[in-house]
């Protein structure tokens, strides 16, 4: 009989995520993960294979959570372009903390393996749609508002 697990998995997986984050998915070893997650190597292989499911996993991680809270922002009762020039004035803000120099999960994950890794691309783009979607709805609301110019493209202004 198998041992009951006897952590968090979304705080490993958070962990994980982190790590990939920071050093990116070929620079990124077993030992760093491990160390990280607080786990062993056998640990880790049970609960998520391979170091690429744990990766495909930690982009999923990250569409589900960080994504979606860019995504809940778009509904409060504020101006619209309030609201984006809080959310871009946040990942700046992310961007120049002492450890937070690493841009965006999901752009940093489709550059690094977009381009040879179809299931990581895929979910890459999953998640980037979200935050289209999400940037796309705030342009279309600041344009009704008249904090826009209603002649701009409003898809092109969300894909920027």
């Amino acid at each position: 009989m198998a041992r009951p697990r006897e952590f968090d998995r979304e705080q490993v997986l958070e962990s994980a995520m982190q790590v990939f984050w920071s050093k990116g998915y070929a620079a990124t070893s077993m030992r760093d993960l491990t160390d990280a997650m607080g786990l062993s190597k056998s640990s880790l292989y049970d609960t998520f294979g391979s170091k690429h499911d744990l990766f495909l996993e930690s982009i999923d991680y990250y569409r589900d959570h960080v994504t979606v809270q860019v995504r809940a922002v778009a509904d409060l009762e504020k101006p619209a372009i309030q609201v984006i020039m809080s959310v871009l004035g946040r990942a700046v803000d992310r961007i120049l903390e002492p450890n937070g120099r690493r841009g965006c999960f999901l752009n940093n994950c489709a550059v690094e393996v977009g381009p040879w890794d179809e299931m990581a691309a895929e979910r890459c783009r999953a998640g980037l749609s979200v935050m289209e979607e999400t940037f796309l709805k705030l342009v279309r609301r600041a344009q009704l508002e008249g904090s826009i110019s209603p002649t701009r493209d409003s898809l092109s202004l969300a894909r920027y």
